[in-house]
């Protein structure tokens, strides 16, 4: 009786080892499919970040190669002005012409801004080279730039207009 009761506590003590591994086997169960939603939400937030630095750095791309056409334009504009001013310079000593009354009337006719320098210099120059004064060149360009107002072509600006106007074809 004694190997019985022995043989009936181990299987009692089987029993409850067996019912304590199938719990400890669920819970684990139940631990890994958590982790595993979490891998999940993990991945996918993970998705959202790609997506998101992508889109960054494509806005920043962009911005960047914004920036360098705006650097590259002032640039341009800057050698355009330059040596538009360095050719009127040399034009007003060829004419006899002074920069000073040069500049005045630069400023007269542009003092809304309309023309691009470099255009304006252009115009003057050509003029003067066709033996304008630089009084008559005021007031020519201060018509044609009135003309070119309402009546220049539509792939000119105005200040296109007014220089075409006064090269030689």
């Amino acid at each position: 009786m004694a190997k019985e009761t022995q043989i009936g506590q181990l299987v009692i003590d089987l029993k409850i080892k067996t019912e304590a591994l199938e719990k400890g086997l669920e819970t684990a169960k139940k631990k890994l499919q958590e982790i595993e939603e979490q891998n999940k939400q993990t991945q996918f937030s993970n998705n959202e970040l790609d997506a998101s630095f992508i889109a960054m750095s494509a806005s920043i791309i962009l911005s960047l190669t914004k920036i360098t056409s705006a650097i590259n334009n002032g640039v341009t504009k800057y050698n355009d002005y330059i040596n538009s001013m360095n050719a009127l310079q040399k034009t007003a000593k060829a004419t006899d012409n002074s920069m000073t009354d040069i500049k005045a009337t630069i400023e007269d006719v542009n003092k809304f801004k309309l023309m691009d320098e470099s255009d304006l210099n252009a115009s003057i120059k050509n003029l003067l080279l066709y033996g304008y004064t630089v009084e008559e060149v005021a007031n020519i360009l201060k018509v044609l730039q009135d003309a070119a107002v309402g009546n220049r072509q539509a792939n000119y600006s105005l200040s296109e207009a007014v220089r075409v106007t006064t090269e030689r074809n």
